[in-house]
């Protein structure tokens, strides 16, 4: 199934309202992003899609997160990223906010202001600082003015130093979803000049965060330069690099671009009237789930009405609110033959649709949250062995490692086996199956009876190499953690091999040096355990 299929599959299913989010179409976008700016440190904007299932994918990826408050460094630190990957990127925060977030270990603040440093060195001391940049805003469809951002940065920065701060960068933020090139050369000229005045004081600053703003591209009538938006952000970096000497780092927090295109509300017709004009009611607004309405066009799919006459409307949602009214009041045409629950798809509404939602206004609830993807975990199926051999002689072979079909047909516990279905090809597998504690398989037979032990033993896991990178290795040990679980096991067992080990201690996994391995498993090959709690 393609990555639009798998989405639209999950939409006709659908018989209630919902936001369905393709993370299959996230992740890609992630890895366009990293095309785009190479070596960018990416701090996802949590506020613009805080689902879980979304958030845990970019851990898995390797992303840090954008925190704007105790709440979302919680949530950022459950995906299992590293507080070092969290910044809290509020210049608005109590003394009890930053203390707390001190206490869960970011050490990284924004700030904007003298009081708001004085805060951190009181309540975090030592932290790094980031002081953000004024902009203007022209040219997004929000331009972000006039709440956040230092006029005199320098100024900031000293005080930091001076308070046994680390003035560490700046960073800046052109606008939600800016949509003109120049909003981030002029921008970044202006950081550029900022960055040699802080050279002049003595203040080298090891970083720049070009902020959020990247905007996402299928709103009708909004689409974006991107080519040369990137372009444009690719020459500030230069202009910086050489403003500092070469020796610069940048972070990017993208919300909108990484998820806007990838969720998709399925809603319903509530009613199609005329009142000298054509109205279109919608069973979901501007109050639960389509805040942005007012200033973006959303493009409307109706499933059951693929052709046909249509008539322009006014599209609103179904509270009793005057301002629950979508793309501004102005009419799209729509199937003249509407009737009351037929299905609508709006497309291009993942950001800030779960965030920016009411609890219930006029007693319609927020709209639940669906997550799909395009590849699929699975029990091995015998149609499989084929292609699990050919992944397991790619990866083991060279090395001298690899088994042997019929001895990888052995180590797979049915329950506990599994592999990585992309949609038209094996991307992966993983066996396990019980074994007792601190013992290991010979890898020259195979097994010959099976055995009965809480030690559940992961034998092998191989990720096709052009999959590679995508956290798959982690979603697929974490699917076999949860099943280990359910089915009572007391811990997990593996032999790391080719120098694996880092990995595996970053699962939460033991080395035991005191196992003897043979030479079979190779010079770097580690005993390892994870209880399960």
């Amino acid at each position: 199934m393609t990555e639009i299929g798998h989405l639209r599959a999950a939409l006709g299913a659908a018989d209630t309202d919902r936001i369905v989010y393709d993370l299959t179409g996230i992740e890609s976008r992630y890895r366009e992003l990293g095309d785009e700016l190479p070596g960018v440190r990416v701090r996802f904007a949590m506020k613009a899609c805080p689902v879980d299932e979304v958030l845990t994918g970019f851990a898995d990826l390797g992303a840090g997160f954008d925190a704007a408050s105790p709440g979302e460094i919680r949530q950022a630190l459950r995906t299992g990223a590293e507080p070092e990957r969290v910044h809290y990127g509020n210049t608005v925060k109590s003394d009890r906010d930053i203390a707390t977030a001190y206490r869960l270990g970011i050490t990284t603040y924004a700030t904007d202001s003298a009081e708001d440093v004085r805060a951190i060195a009181r309540h975090a001391p030592g932290s790094r600082v980031f002081c953000r940049v004024s902009t203007s805003g022209e040219g997004a469809v929000w331009g972000l003015t006039g709440k956040y951002g230092s006029d005199d940065p320098v100024a900031v920065l000293d005080l930091a130093r001076s308070l046994g701060l680390v003035p560490a960068g700046l960073s800046l933020h052109v606008g939600s979803q800016q949509m003109t090139e120049s909003g981030w050369r002029d921008g970044l000229a202006a950081v550029t000049g900022v960055v040699r005045t802080l050279l002049r004081r003595g203040i080298r600053p090891d970083h720049v965060n070009l902020g959020g703003g990247l905007p996402a591209s299928g709103h009708p009538g909004l689409t974006p330069p991107t080519g040369e938006i990137f372009a444009a952000i690719r020459s500030g970096m230069r202009q910086l690099r050489e403003a500092a000497g070469g020796d610069l780092d940048f972070v990017v927090e993208p919300g909108r671009f990484l998820v806007a295109d990838h969720g998709v509300v399925r809603a319903e017709v509530a009613r199609l009237t005329v009142r000298r004009e054509a109205w279109l009611y919608l069973t979901c607004g501007r109050f639960n789930g389509l805040y942005e309405g007012d200033r973006l066009p959303y493009r409307l799919e109706f499933p059951t009405h693929p052709a046909g006459p249509t008539v322009p409307a006014i599209v609103a949602g179904p509270s009793c609110d005057s301002d629950d009214v979508l793309a501004g009041g102005v009419p799209v045409p729509v199937p003249a033959g509407l009737a009351s629950g037929d299905p609508v798809w709006i497309h291009t509404a993942g950001a800030y649709a779960t965030s920016y939602t009411t609890a219930g206004f006029n007693g319609f609830a927020p709209l639940p949250c669906h997550t799909v993807r395009a590849e699929r975990v699975r029990p091995i199926d015998v149609h499989d062995w084929p292609a699990i051999g050919s992944l397991e002689s790619i990866a083991y072979t060279k090395g001298g490692l690899s088994e042997g079909p019929e001895a990888l047909r052995s180590r797979a516990q049915p329950e506990t086996s599994f592999v990585l279905d992309t949609g038209d090809r094996v991307g992966g597998y993983l066996l396990a199956l019980p074994y007792p504690e601190f013992r290991y398989p010979d890898l020259h037979r195979p097994e010959e009876s099976a055995v009965r032990s809480s030690n559940l033993h992961l034998h092998d896991i191989v990720i096709d190499p052009g999959l590679r990178g995508r956290g798959w290795g982690k979603r697929l040990v974490r699917h076999l953690t949860e099943t280990a679980r359910s089915l009572s096991y007391r811990r997990i067992s593996l032999v790391s091999v080719d120098g694996t080990a880092g990995f595996w201690s970053s699962r939460g996994f033991r080395p035991h040096p005191q196992v003897p391995l043979p030479g079979a498993y190779g010079p770097d090959a580690v005993y390892m355990s994870h209880e399960l709690r």
